[in-house]
């Protein structure tokens, strides 16, 4: 049986200035609090995430999701999802491990419309039952055509 979606419990912008909390606003009452990331990127930059993984794990494979929205008719983003399993009485600065770069296209028509990603989480082990998620979301210059601000959520679902 498929499960989540499991919410980060801890959101932090490494990199000042290019990432932020951030408002989005789509018109109306079309509003939410999302992740921030600066209009034409101009130096990879980093969200920290943190996710507690329940004691017991539904089946199927942990996918991260990103869902993203930007006022734009055309560009690239281009995140990374770099993320390790940390136990009780381990540390957590270890090295991350990278699922690697994808793209994010916007095209004529997906102002403000919610774009979806979905990024099996394989690079580690698998998210183990109790351990605890560390991500560190990279938004990645090169290549990035985005002119526009745009704003992330992130949640881990199994299917």
């Amino acid at each position: 049986m498929a499960g989540g979606p499991l919410f980060p419990f801890s959101a932090a912008p490494l990199t000042s200035g290019k990432v932020f909390p951030v408002l989005y606003d789509g018109g109306s009452n079309d509003k939410e609090t999302m992740m921030g990331v600066m209009a034409s990127l101009d130096g990879d930059a980093v969200w920290r995430l943190a996710f507690k993984i329940p004691p017991s794990l539904p089946s199927g494979t942990a996918k991260l999701v990103l869902q993203a929205r930007a006022n734009a008719t055309s560009g690239n983003a281009k995140p990374n999802v770099k993320w390790l399993n940390v136990a009780a009485e381990e540390d957590p600065g270890g090295t991350v491990l990278a699922e690697g770069v994808n793209t994010v296209t916007w095209a004529a028509g997906d102002v403000d419309v919610l774009k979806e990603l979905k990024v099996t989480l394989d690079a580690d082990t698998a998210p183990a039952p109790g351990e605890t998620v560390y991500m560190d979301l990279t938004f990645e210059t090169a290549s990035w055509t985005l002119a526009a601000q745009s704003g992330w959520q992130a949640f881990v679902i199994w299917e």
